[in-house]
């Protein structure tokens, strides 16, 4: 059976480091790059790995799509379908991975010669800065293909704002797939009736304008206008505190933040999955700060006690960081509203923050498919790390401001940074 792919994805046949194909639904960008990856696998042997930011299992990958299209095109003669990988009889091979916390499985990838990272859109400045330098094989490839959210994703910004000779870029849509169903043609009619500022993002892959379903959007909106996300300089004489989200089985992400004078000063952020405690000790010790005496603050699950009846607040003072629990939320809606009030009189550092700020901007409420509206809550998934983080953070520096710690707000101190002087206090103070 011939295999038919739309012309627009052409240039994924001509060698190139990098390729990024970016648009609305229907442009068939998964199909076509999941075909041309199996007949550039017949044609020589290919080491391919197909990766997205979150991978918890195999059924959240791409390796379905792959093996529909092999039984779709009669390639079981050459292809075998495995659990996990797929396999060519020339030795080709398609692997899978999530790029988010398995860093040191990614590095073991340095003799792939394709990888194909999906949904892009998600990805972490960080994990792109691990995955780069460890795809090196010559003449290895990068394929990159994502629906565009945010201008402020490290994607974006990476691939697409910032673009050069080694970077090969093409917007598909509707348009250029010449199987476009009816059925989706009116579905695309539809929303574009309806609701035109959706139907911009949706089908013609442009950034997503509406404001509605983010939590934080405005709020980051304007401080990038006022030039607060930017580089932040650390004054070591105001003390610094941490705000902490606690992974069971998922993420544990931390933020770095100080006042200097009425400023609240967001410093650094880090997050992992599947390491122990004193992996975290050891990333806020190897930051040299100026630490505030109980100034390390988690949710109020940092209180409860394990099987050895042991609570993270105590093991965590047992290593020499002495902390302080956050009370139980019985409604997230007062935490929500105190981080938009904090990001009002904050600074972000845009290096050291960038993980940070990128969850915080795609933390969004989730959307009720049978009442067409968001619900009351926000959507649990890759951006809750960080946004619920950031929530215990600012209601510990509510406490500091309080007076729960010692804050220095003598001027001499301030560093001013380029864009931002603003003069109001930290929530009207």
């Amino acid at each position: 059976m011939a295999i038919q792919i739309p012309k627009k994805f052409g240039f994924l046949f001509k060698p190139k480091r990098y390729k990024v194909m970016y648009g609305g639904r229907g442009g068939a960008k998964s199909h076509s790059i999941a075909r041309a990856l199996l007949v550039n696998g017949m044609e020589k042997p290919l080491r391919i790995i197909c990766a997205r930011e979150i991978q918890k299992s195999i059924a959240d990958s791409v390796h379905a799509l792959l093996s529909d299209l092999v039984r779709h095109h009669d390639l079981e003669d050459f292809y075998t379908v495995q659990n996990k990988v797929i396999r060519g009889a020339n030795g080709t091979e398609f692997k899978f991975r999530g790029l988010k916390h398995n860093i040191s499985d990614l590095k073991s990838l340095e003799g792939a010669d394709i990888v194909w990272v999906e949904e892009a859109e998600n990805v972490s400045n960080h994990s792109w800065e691990i995955l780069i330098p460890t795809v090196r094989r010559d003449m290895s490839e990068i394929w990159i293909s994502l629906n565009i959210k945010n201008v402020t994703d490290p994607t974006y910004k990476r691939f697409i704002a910032y673009q050069d000779e080694n970077i090969a870029i093409v917007k598909v849509g509707w348009q250029d797939n010449p199987f476009f169903p009816d059925v989706l043609d009116i579905e695309r009619r539809k929303l574009l009736a309806q609701d035109p500022e959706a139907y911009a993002h949706v089908w013609e892959g442009e950034p997503d304008k509406r404001r509605s379903g983010s939590v934080y959007a405005s709020q980051l909106l304007k401080a990038i206008e006022d030039g607060r996300i930017c580089k932040v300089p650390y004054d070591p004489v105001s003390e610094v505190f941490t705000g902490w989200d606690l992974g069971f089985g998922d993420a544990t992400a931390i933020w770095w933040l100080q006042f200097v004078g009425r400023e609240l000063r967001w410093l650094d952020y880090y997050e992992n999955c599947g390491e122990q405690l004193d992996h975290y000790v050891k990333e806020i010790k190897s930051r040299p700060y100026n630490y505030m005496k109980q100034g390390h603050f988690l949710p109020h699950d940092g209180g409860h006690g394990n099987i050895r009846g042991e609570s993270v607040s105590k093991q965590l003072t047992s290593m020499g960081l002495d902390n302080t629990i956050i009370s139980r939320e019985t409604d997230i809606t007062p935490g929500l509203e105190l981080v938009r009030q904090s990001i009002a009189y904050s600074a972000f550092d845009e290096k050291k923050c960038a993980d940070g700020i990128h969850a915080l901007t795609n933390y969004g409420y989730e959307w009720d498919e049978n009442r067409l509206m968001f619900k009351k809550k926000p959507l649990h998934d890759w951006s809750s790390n960080g946004a619920d983080a950031a929530r215990t953070a600012c209601w510990g520096a509510s406490k500091v401001k309080s007076g729960f710690g010692r804050i220095i707000t003598d001027n001499s101190h301030q560093h001013r940074y380029s864009g931002y002087h603003g003069s109001a206090g930290f929530m009207g103070v």
